[in-house]
């Protein structure tokens, strides 16, 4: 086919072949160009900036959940923590938006809008449940030390000019509301409500024998109690249908319909690149032909095939580099996603999954686990006189000397602010999990100074256990907030202390 060709060409004028050359030249160069520009580095930057949103979406959207726990169980949370994240959630969403031409096909689309759609649910109904939110922590705050007010008024002057047995009667049905509100918050029923609803009857009944002042109490505590009625099973409900959302799980199809787009693009790179070593056996064969006439020639095409080949190299070498440093990003990403920033220590969503574990061990084993609900007294004080840094500063000696006092399978966890968890698994017995409460009381009390200020600081701890297969009917919200109670137990009796759950459970001694 050469010696044909050359035979033809010969019949050409000078010209004519040094036209023809030039183009088959210019072809050849042209094909050669295409084919090394698609097989050029894969945009790793752009891939990279893809999943590290997608990572963080994450992440945000698991604080979100925490945030939504915390004010479902915490009562100094604010709504504001509810919505702080949505600016830059929806930040996130548009940059992936925009990303989706980097896919081929509807499926990343869908995808997409399954979880634009999902958000967008979800944020609604965490706004009605911010509205139900705020009246039911505050009727929850308010109730204890109303109902306690009103027995002190009762038991001096209230109460004197009332029927001996009615004021026993009111006060014994001021504590039964108080107890059934406390387990309905926990574990809302229509038959607990119903009898909510005729302790507040006989409650209202007795007014009649009482001062107004009396009657105002009376009917304010009233006015509270029918708001948690209300709204308790309200936000349950909220909540149940927050977590059906599935935002994770839309997150989770997202990810794999770039990550298909990502390899495809890889693919076609190879395919290329295989094309391109077909190429280059062709330019072989011609510059093999043509050797003899054409050997300088010969010489310039194998230098360009040894920089394609450094090329080459170069493009997998810097493909290795990235996939390292994505590998680090995303260990990096998990580790911050499981310890707190501050303190290094573990934070809820981590614990919470300890926690579950350890019930699961307990269940089996028979032993007991543990946990400690820590709140600081006097850190508002501290950062209000010597500023946020200062109090940066105690939170991480707290955590640095508390941690100290534990044992090495033992966890400590930050939930936020002035929060600490200690959990603790196979406890003995309770003189031991005291120990461990005291020596944290003794640690946190260690803490004079800070920056170079000096500081007084104490810590109020509940404490809560369940032992042996009770922890299969027990999850790690439930044990919490057991302690959480203990621990405003521990507030009201004076602060420094430490309280004990009277549904504590201990291995038979």
């Amino acid at each position: 086919m050469f010696a044909v060709l050359a035979r033809r060409l010969k019949r050409l004028s000078p010209r004519r072949r040094l036209q023809l050359g030039l183009a088959g030249v210019l072809v050849l160069v042209l094909l050669f160009a295409f084919l090394f520009i698609r097989t050029a580095a894969v945009d790793i930057d752009a891939q990279s900036s893809v999943t590290l949103n997608l990572r963080e979406l994450q992440k945000m959207d698991a604080e979100w959940d925490t945030a939504i726990l915390r004010a479902h169980v915490g009562p100094r949370s604010s709504n504001r923590a509810l919505t702080a994240p949505l600016p830059r959630m929806r930040e996130l969403m548009e940059r992936l938006h925009d990303a989706l031409p980097m896919n081929r096909g509807p499926a990343a689309g869908a995808a997409y809008d399954r979880l634009a759609l999902a958000f967008k649910y979800k944020e609604q109904l965490v706004d009605a449940f911010g509205r139900r939110n705020q009246p039911l922590r505050s009727a929850l705050l308010y109730l204890p030390p109303a109902v306690a007010s009103l027995k002190t008024e009762l038991a001096g002057i209230g109460g004197a000019l009332a029927p001996a047995r009615i004021v026993l009667r009111l006060d014994a049905s001021l504590n039964d509301l108080l107890s059934q509100i406390l387990r309905y918050n926990l574990s809302p029923s229509d038959k607990l409500a119903a009898r909510i609803r005729d302790t507040l009857g006989d409650i209202e009944a007795q007014e009649i024998a009482f001062s107004p002042a009396i009657v105002e109490a009376i009917d304010a505590i009233a006015r509270q109690s029918r708001i948690i009625l209300v709204n308790r099973p309200l936000e349950n409900a909220l909540e149940t249908s927050i977590a059906a959302t599935n935002t994770g799980e839309a997150m989770d199809e997202l990810g794999r319909q770039f990550d298909r787009a990502f390899d495809g693009v890889l693919l076609e790179r190879q395919r290329y690149r295989g094309w391109l070593v077909a190429y280059s056996a062709v330019l072989l064969a011609l510059l093999a032909w043509a050797g003899q006439r054409l050997r300088r020639s010969y010489r310039i095409i194998g230098e360009v095939n040894q920089r394609l080949v450094a090329a080459n190299e170069n493009l997998e070498h810097r493909v290795a580099e990235r996939t390292a440093e994505l590998q680090a990003q995303s260990e990096q990403l998990e580790l911050l996603a499981q310890h707190d920033g501050l303190t290094g220590l573990v934070n809820m969503r981590q614990l919470t999954r300890l926690m579950e574990h350890a019930l699961v061990r307990s269940s089996r084993r028979g032993t007991v686990v543990v946990v400690m609900f820590i709140d600081l007294d006097g850190f508002k004080a501290v950062n209000d006189t010597w500023g946020h840094a200062t109090g940066d500063v105690v939170l991480q000696e707290v955590a640095r000397r508390v941690q100290a006092r534990l044992r090495a399978e033992d966890a400590l966890a930050r939930l936020g602010g002035d929060e600490f968890v200690i959990l603790l698994e196979e406890v003995g017995s309770a003189d031991g999990a005291l120990r461990v409460a005291q020596a944290a009381l003794d640690a946190i009390r260690s803490v004079d100074q800070a920056n170079g200020h000096p500081v007084v600081i104490s810590a109020s701890i509940g404490i809560a256990s369940v032992r042996g297969r009770e922890g299969l009917t027990h999850d790690p919200e439930q044990l919490l907030a057991a302690a959480d109670k203990a621990m405003y137990q521990a507030k009201q009796a004076g602060k420094g202390v430490f309280v004990i759950s009277r549904e504590a459970e201990w291995a038979p001694s």
